[in-house]
């Protein structure tokens, strides 16, 4: 299994159901983004384009777009997807390609241990500082400078610079925000995912299993 060895199997996942056309290979049209994330991004952010794809955007910008198709997949359809993690066209000649891409998982950005310790700086009263770390990344993003008069704009900002990265979740949990944000999340639970029971078999019994579950 290729995915076991080398590559990464997020383009697969996220790609564009059943495309056809030029760019993008195709997917399976996980992880979409919202309408609420596109709404939420200003309209110079040009972090907006390169996070996510508007489809219809796309294809009506081609020079032919009665020749593109794609599907709809069984999660649903925004109208969107994270072009952080999309098979390009010069990958699918790869071996297994629908779970390898050269596409590297981003684990940790300079951006995301600026913004860290603009949260940090936060929250012992250097206000000052944080908000420079915070404009250090909007500058290289190519928006403005902004005040940063409390957590939420740096927790907003995290959101604009890291969306389809995978922070988005434990962000929330982090900051007590989940139950907020999150349909059907449950205090107190959903922090943490259940111990699979063969585990807990395997051990003995020796292992108590998450509260909630």
């Amino acid at each position: 299994c290729l995915i076991c060895l080398e590559g990464n199997a997020a383009p697969g996942f996220q790609g564009i159901r059943q495309y056809t056309g030029p760019v993008y290979g195709d997917g399976n049209s996980y992880n979409l983004p919202t309408q609420e994330l596109y709404n939420a991004f200003s309209p110079i952010d040009p972090r907006r384009g390169h996070t996510i794809l508007d489809i219809e955007a796309f294809i009506a910008a081609q020079t032919d777009p009665s020749s593109i198709t794609y599907a709809i997949g069984a999660g649903g359809h925004t109208g969107y997807y994270n072009n952080k993690y999309i098979k390009r066209q010069g990958e699918i000649g790869l071996p297994d390609n629908d779970l390898t891409s050269p596409v590297n998982y981003r684990v940790i950005r300079y951006a995301d241990v600026l913004l860290m310790a603009a949260e940090a700086h936060f929250h012992l009263g250097n206000n000052q500082t944080a908000q420079q770390l915070v404009n250090q990344v909007r500058v290289r993003a190519g928006v403005p400078g902004i005040p940063v008069q409390s957590l939420n704009d740096i927790y907003k900002e995290r959101r604009f610079e890291l969306s389809g990265e995978g922070h988005r979740f434990f962000d929330l949990v982090r900051t007590g925000q989940a139950a907020q944000f999150i349909d059907g999340f449950v205090t107190g639970k959903h922090e943490l995912f259940p111990i699979p029971q063969v585990e807990i078999d395997l051990a003995g019994g020796n292992w108590q299993q998450h509260s909630g579950y």
